[in-house]
């Protein structure tokens, strides 16, 4: 993907929250052997381009969009451009135009997931002091038992 030779504006790094994405600009995802790149306006998604850093493969569009990952150690960055630098690079990345633009919601659910999220996602709860304490006699019963 091209984008300008003099960084614009760095707005953020880290842990996402839609209040710090520009009305227009990109963001910048990476992860381990993955960078992501997506241009953002008014809180839809409209352009996408991952990069594989092992194999050097480069992906547009949805397969960019699918391929995105962000965890916990993920470095995000998010760039504010004007209006006439983001016409420019959008009509110079028209490979990478989404068919139909993404809510940004969708990136903010990937980063924002935690434990407790997914836990309760699965309906799984975290074992109680007297869970393991049960466990714990059981396994001393069995044990002791031999």
């Amino acid at each position: 993907m091209w984008l300008p030779s003099e960084d614009p504006q760095h707005t953020v790094r880290g842990n996402l929250k839609k209040s710090q994405i520009p009305e227009v600009g990109y963001v910048k995802i990476l992860d381990g052997g993955n960078e992501s790149l997506l241009l953002v306006k008014n809180e839809k998604i409209i352009a996408a381009w991952n990069l594989n850093v092992k194999s050097l493969e480069e992906t547009y569009e949805s397969k960019a969009m699918n391929r995105i990952k962000v965890s916990s150690e993920s470095r995000i960055e998010v760039y504010k451009l004007d209006d006439n630098m983001f016409s420019t690079i959008v009509d110079l990345n028209e490979e990478c135009k989404l068919p139909l633009p993404s809510e940004i919601d969708f990136l903010i659910e990937k980063a924002d997931t935690d434990r407790q999220d997914v836990l309760s996602k699965y309906r799984i709860r975290d074992p109680s002091v007297d869970d393991i304490d049960n466990l714990l006699n059981d396994y001393k019963s069995k044990i002791g038992g031999r």
